[in-house]
């Protein structure tokens, strides 16, 4: 019979060892699995940042992450790095978080654990990225107690009487102001008195002094709504004010010079007074009468018919060759409604049948006589009419100098008045270079003296 000393002794089946074994390894995997399922769950749901401090009294792991308040994160870990903490914690990442945020570590008590803050709050723009570092100059950590004491104790002592100073700083600072007071009292009573009616003077006009401010607000908010074109006026007076200063000289030049034309209006105006006076009146009689209905239709007609029977003779002829380049025939492209057109609007009883008779008859013969253009041309001038700057020549000496024109013969140059019409006047010049041209006698006849003898010789100019 076995007993619980001889259990060692006992032998499981084969079955349930296998059952152990098995039981043990699903045990290890659902642990494995759980862990790393929440871990996956973590980075998948949490931002783990690093914020580095200069200190982390009372600071610890576990410890909260808050944004406004609000719990979204835990400390992860503490660790010294140099002389900086790091700081290893995470938050929930449906919380955004602005990407240039502060880590601020806010002591609530003096004894109560402290915790992260995260500031600002996020309104719009990037967010803090999983694995982001916040550096030492956006971390922020609360004054220490003991080194607040420190200062202070520090502060008194250093105000405080001592071996050189009996009275201590503060004490001779309150000692000078205690003998500069002494005997002031009448003059400052004096003042605090008058402080305070000027100050109930001021409350009394303050409905006034604020609406003073208020439209000096509204001014100012004015200027500031209107800055640019503020900016702009100021900028394009300066330019104004600049050109007037570089141009005085010129300013004052026509300021004089307009003075004196205004001097000379006067005199003309004191001279002629009553001739200025009866040739207005006269003015005023003949547009009164341009602008009756009747002259003024008229005047109307001739300002819109004239403009285009200019337009269409300069269309038609043609100055530099003095010709009409336009037949002014009127085309007889259908000539039977011309002519019976002009019946029906000429009759006025029965003038439907009077067009329909001339139809009837005059059919056969306008149709034979019909075309759409003039079948001949019309050339009224047919000389050269160019003006002396149309004309090119080769050489410029050969250009007739002004009072001469052409001749047949290049260089040779007859005298241009009313009566040289035909070249029968003396008086021709010769082109400069000309020396040796052979000229009918004649033509010598009415060559200048002097152009002849530079031209063939003083001694054959004298024969």
């Amino acid at each position: 019979m076995a007993t619980i000393f001889d259990i060692h002794r006992l032998r499981l089946p084969r079955i349930s060892r296998i059952a152990l074994v098995a039981t043990v390894l699903v045990a290890a995997l659902a642990v494995v699995g759980g862990y790393a399922g929440w871990r996956l769950y973590r980075a998948l749901t949490t931002t783990t940042v690093t914020a580095y401090f200069h200190q982390t009294n009372a600071l610890y792991p576990g410890d909260k992450v808050q944004i406004a308040g609000i719990r979204v994160g835990t400390i992860d870990s503490i660790e010294p790095e140099g002389d900086l903490m790091k700081v290893t914690f995470h938050f929930q990442n449906r919380y955004p978080v602005p990407a240039d945020a502060k880590a601020v570590v806010l002591n609530p008590s003096l004894v109560a654990s402290r915790s992260i803050q995260l500031t600002p709050t996020y309104t719009d723009g990037p967010t803090m990225a999983d694995g982001a570092v916040i550096p030492l100059d956006r971390t922020e950590v609360p004054v220490e107690w003991d080194d607040l004491r420190n200062e202070i104790t520090e502060i008194v002592s250093r105000l405080g009487p001592t071996d050189d100073q009996p009275r201590g700083p503060f004490g001779e600072v309150v000692e000078s102001f205690a003998d500069g007071l002494a005997g002031r009292g009448a003059q400052i009573n004096t003042t605090l008195t008058g402080l305070a009616d000027a100050l109930t003077a001021l409350h009394k006009g303050s409905d006034d002094f604020f609406g003073v401010v208020t439209s000096l607000a509204e001014f100012v908010n004015a200027l500031h709504k209107n800055n640019r074109q503020f900016v702009a006026l100021n900028r394009d007076l300066a330019e104004f004010t600049a050109k007037l200063t570089d141009s005085d000289q010129e300013l004052a030049e026509a300021i004089r010079r307009i003075d004196h034309v205004l001097a000379v209006t006067r005199a003309f105006i004191d001279d002629n007074g009553s001739v200025l006076a009866r040739d207005v009146n006269n003015l005023a009689i003949t547009t009164t009468a341009i602008m009756q209905p009747e002259p003024r239709e008229g005047l109307e007609t001739a300002l819109h018919v004239l403009p285009n029977l200019a337009a269409n003779l300069i269309n038609i002829y043609e100055p530099a060759h003095g010709t009409l380049t336009g037949v002014p025939v009127v085309t007889f492209a259908n000539p039977l409604q011309f002519f019976c057109s002009s019946i029906q609007a000429a009759g006025r009883l029965g003038y439907q049948e009077s067009a329909e008779l001339c139809a009837q008859y005059l059919t056969p013969i306008l149709d034979a006589i019909k075309f759409n253009y003039a079948p001949f041309g019309m050339n009224l001038f047919n000389t050269a009419s160019t003006l002396p700057n149309q004309i090119a020549y080769s050489e410029e000496r050969l250009r007739p100098p002004p009072g001469f024109k052409d001749t047949t013969v290049p260089g040779v140059w007859a005298r241009d008045t009313l009566f040289s019409h035909g070249n029968h006047e003396p008086g021709w010049k010769i082109a400069p270079g000309m020396a040796g041209l052979q000229l009918h006698p004649n033509t010598r006849k009415m060559i200048a003296p002097d152009d002849l003898a530079a031209l063939m010789g003083t001694a054959e100019a004298g024969r």
